[in-house]
């Protein structure tokens, strides 16, 4: 199977003191920063939020946001490290995807987008509504990415980056 983490290499390390070598503007890195400070280790879906902006700021806060989670989820599979049992059955992983990867990965039979504890999405479209409130119900967090507000997800947290 194909990994889900596919964030790009340039972005893997970068700091949310990094985000204005990145061209992300105060004003964003602010946005984000809030969004961040209200974040449990382990999110819920009641975390999730939409990332409203251009793919030039929204793609290095996005990964920002999922380096930080990836943090608490590793945090969290290690206190299970020593019961292999019950890591393999609470392991908590993520996946980070663009739009189109996900919908090539369900098009597969590939069920994980749907399943790991926290799912990225990187301009998210509509059609994913029905597998982000699919998660939802499920309790499991997503974040996504959209140049506008997502109708179906105007619930969520929304994080403008304009």
């Amino acid at each position: 199977m194909a990994p889900l983490a596919r964030i790009p290499r340039e972005l893997l390390h970068v700091e949310l003191d990094d985000l204005p070598s990145f061209g992300v503007p105060d004003s964003a890195g602010a946005a984000l920063r809030a969004l961040l400070a209200d974040l449990p280790a382990v999110p819920r879906a009641t975390d999730s939020a939409q990332l409203v902006g251009p793919r030039q700021v929204t793609l290095p806060c996005l990964a920002v946001l999922a380096r930080r989670v990836g943090q608490g989820l590793r945090d969290h599979n290690l206190t299970l490290a020593h019961d292999r049992t019950r890591l393999q059955l609470e392991r908590r992983k993520l996946a980070f995807l663009d739009a189109d990867e996900v919908t090539a990965a369900l098009a597969r039979g590939d069920a994980r987008p749907g399943n790991e504890a926290v799912l990225f999405v990187l301009e998210c479209t509509s059609q994913l509504t029905d597998l982000l409130t699919a998660r939802e119900s499920r309790g499991l967090a997503s974040y996504v990415t959209a140049e506008r507000t997502l109708r179906g997800l105007a619930h969520w947290r929304r994080c403008s980056l304009e």
